[in-house]
């Protein structure tokens, strides 16, 4: 069904409601059933049963034909209903088109100019015989102008109507008679009519007569619409006429008049604390930069509104942007409740809890996600690395272990070396080395060639894992040079080069690459204390102690957190004669 089909019908529905009571000749009428909408002004519906019925039959019949494409049948069927009430616009001007095709342009003018006749107190039966007009040239082209000579009588017998200056401006703008259309609105803008709905309507007009898309116009452009929206504003003081406000606010931000539209919104927010001028306050906020008042604003609306969900995703976003996890959760969770969520969901506030350091609280999640979601591995992953937080180095990785067998199953699409690498580390703190180092090896071969970092990365770590355990001291050395080759110049990796020349007992290369590893380092830091710490001991083994508790001093200046590298450093410097 068309689109003017469906609105003609309710509109014909409107018509054909059956009165209630008795009428003056005190014949009951029917009960159609029908639903009690108004019928539209000028109604000429005879008080007949029968007749009602049959109208009804015949607009019935109307629709289906149109929809299966016979046009010509569903015109007569139009034509018999429009004689229950021709002034109904609507039915006219849908008729009227139908006619133009089947019996000529003769036949629907006609129709439309009876509309006219028995509707002459609303403009809309005029603006339909201007537009057929407009739209179907005359036969004649030197036949007047009946289209302008519609919307001339239109103009000066409705002169409060925002529809009808509005209709004839756009009309003369198609015809290409621009100056014409301005005439209209600058005349429209001349009255003094109180009700903002009348210069709204104007509003929306004038944006089609002054497009502010056209870039070297816009000033100009957008003063000459303003100038409608502000004779609404002007007429819709105080909290009762925020509908009005917020509509030429929205206007204001669509037209990218942002300062206009924050201080709309701001004023409306203080008169009453409307909540959709706070949304758009919020937006405002945002796209200026304002990021507290932008959340202070969205705080106020989840008070205001506290179910929510789109604002509750969106406050639960703006406390994550700022690192602030823990009062991102609540509003989450309560998203979550509130609307339900999908496996993402439940993995985006997986991964909150765990930054937010609500290591519990993940494992309760993900013991619940699992039963939800049983082929997402990631709620495995997530509840592993919170009881890895937690120390339980069994239960972590045991958690690794079952997202390992959804992974090797193909249900682990999210498993990769990141994946690998997490597990690994699991099971170096566990004690599991060699288990950690099948797994690390693993993660190595996953990694994508354009990773170089991550690959180094592991590479690196495995390595230095060996030379720390003193196994596989080879192995580690391969390792660690094929982490070199990949990123040449990073301290760390220079670190763990030396400190394997330094498990080889190659003190002098030891020293050289720990000298040079300290240089690449710009500002020491409390964890570049270890890589000092390794040259220290070095040149203890050199038995050149001075050098050696030079190199102490200045790694316990840089106080680590350490507890390890701490106690090598208080172990070293009493090596060299230091007393504690």
């Amino acid at each position: 069904m068309s689109r003017n089909s469906r609105r003609l019908r309710v509109c014909l529905l409107g018509l054909f409601v059956p009165l209630s009571g008795v009428g003056k000749t005190g014949h009951e009428q029917a009960d159609l059933s029908l639903p009690p909408l108004a019928s539209p002004p000028a109604l000429h519906l005879q008080r007949d049963g029968e007749r009602v019925a049959e109208a009804l039959a015949h607009y019935t019949s109307a629709l289906q034909f149109e929809n299966s494409g016979k046009l010509r049948e569903a015109l007569d069927h139009y034509l018999a209903a429009l004689a229950v009430d021709p002034a109904n616009p609507d039915l006219a001007m849908h008729t009227a088109e139908l006619a133009y095709s089947f019996k000529g342009r003769k036949e629907a003018l006609a129709i439309l100019q009876k509309a006219v006749q028995d509707s002459s107190d609303i403009p809309a039966p005029y603006l339909n015989l201007a537009r057929f007009c407009a739209t179907y040239a005359p036969d004649d082209p030197f036949e007047n102008d009946r289209a302008r000579q519609t919307l001339d009588t239109a103009l000066q017998k409705f002169p409060k109507k925002a529809e009808v200056y509005g209709f004839a401006a756009v009309t003369y703008l198609t015809q290409g008679s621009r100056a014409d259309a301005i005439a209209v609105m600058e005349k429209a803008l001349r009255q003094e009519i109180p009700e903002p709905a009348f210069w709204l309507t104007l509003g929306k007009a004038a944006q089609q007569i002054w497009p502010l898309a056209q870039a070297e116009m816009r000033e100009e452009h957008v003063a000459r619409v303003n100038a409608y929206y502000a004779k609404a504003l002007r007429h819709a003081p105080g909290a009762k006429h925020e509908a009005v406000q917020l509509e030429v606010a929205q206007y204001y931000l669509l037209s990218n008049q942002l300062p206009e539209a924050r201080g709309l919104c701001e004023k409306m927010v203080a008169q009453n604390g409307n909540l959709q001028a706070r949304k758009l306050l919020h937006r405002l906020h945002d796209a200026f930069g304002e990021k507290d008042k932008a959340l202070a604003q969205l705080i106020e609306i989840v008070k205001a509104d506290p179910k929510d969900v789109e604002q509750r995703r969106l406050l639960a976003s703006a406390y994550e942007s700022r690192d602030d996890f823990a009062n991102a959760v609540p509003h989450l969770e309560a998203a979550i409740q509130i609307g339900g969520g999908e496996g993402e969901d439940y993995l985006y506030l997986g991964e909150l809890l765990l930054r937010a350091q609500l290591f519990d609280k993940v494992i309760q999640l993900s013991q619940r996600s699992v039963k939800l979601f049983p082929d997402q591995a990631m709620f495995y992953v997530q509840a592993a690395l919170a009881q890895r937080s937690l120390q339980r180095w069994g239960k972590a990785i045991e958690a690794f272990e079952e997202a390992d067998k959804m992974a090797e199953g193909g249900q682990g699409e999210l498993i990769n070396h990141r994946f690998y690498f997490q597990y690994g580390i699991t099971l170096e703190r566990g004690g599991r080395h060699e288990d950690a180092g099948r797994i690390f090896e693993k993660s190595i071969t996953l990694t994508p060639k354009d990773e170089v970092e991550a690959a180094a990365n592991t590479m690196n770590y495995l390595g230095y894992m060996w030379l720390e355990l003193d196994r596989h001291l080879d192995k580690a050395g391969e390792l660690i040079l094929k982490a070199n080759e990949l990123e040449p110049d990073n301290a760390a990796y220079i670190d763990s080069l030396g400190w394997w020349h330094f498990k080889k007992g190659d003190y002098p290369n030891a020293v050289k690459e720990l000298q040079r590893a300290i240089t690449l380092l710009s500002e020491l830091q409390p964890d570049d204390a270890e890589i000092i710490e390794h040259l220290g001991q070095v040149y203890l083994k050199m038995n050149e102690l001075d050098k050696a508790r030079e190199q102490f001093e200045k790694a316990r200046s840089l106080q680590p957190t350490d507890a390890r590298v701490q106690k090598r450093i208080l172990e070293g410097l009493k090596k060299t004669g230091v007393k504690p």
